[in-house]
């Protein structure tokens, strides 16, 4: 059967540099300092609201994190041009 999800997702090469973090209350929570992910991806997926947006990051079998953020429209077009930004920044270098 094939493969029905409609998710593009990128395999991040230096999952090492992922930090996810959590603040509540007076705890702080976070992946990447001590423990340094070994797997990461970012996907991409339509949603009939608009364009969720997921960062997954994995150390091992024992931590997982992970950050999803439902994106409007307007606001998907916008990451977009901010990050055509990023990259043809890097390309000038």
């Amino acid at each position: 059967m094939a493969d029905e999800d409609p998710a593009d997702s990128v395999d991040l090469e230096n999952p090492d540099q992922v930090t996810v973090g959590v603040t509540r209350g007076e705890y702080d929570l976070e992946i990447g300092s001590t423990d340094y992910p070994t797997r990461a991806d970012v996907s991409v997926r339509p949603e009939p609201e608009g364009v969720a947006l997921t960062v997954d990051a994995m150390v091992a079998d024992h931590v997982r994190g992970y950050a999803d953020a439902q994106l409007t429209l307007e606001e998907a077009t916008e990451l977009r041009a901010v990050l055509d930004g990023a990259i043809e920044q890097l390309a000038d270098e």
